[in-house]
């Protein structure tokens, strides 16, 4: 498995601002960790990459989850 990456909240806010974020829902941090936490579906582990840790991608699974529960990363932390 490879290094996890992390990513700074610049960087997400770039990201999310090019998938058409609206940060009124959720903040730039609460998506910034799901990005953290959705490259487990990444080069990290060959056996589960869907993403290629394709920064888009990346984002989508993150933006999907906090759509669903805007406070996603919150509950999951927690489990």
């Amino acid at each position: 498995m490879g290094e996890k990456k992390h990513f700074t909240a610049e960087e997400a806010k770039k990201i999310g601002e090019k998938l058409g974020i609206k940060w009124d829902r959720f903040d730039v941090d609460q998506f910034r960790r799901g990005m953290d936490v959705e490259l487990e579906h990444g080069l990290c582990d060959p056996e589960t990459n869907v993403t290629g840790d394709d920064l888009l991608i990346t984002g989508k699974i993150a933006l999907a989850h906090l759509n669903e529960f805007s406070d996603y990363y919150d509950r999951l932390e927690k489990l």
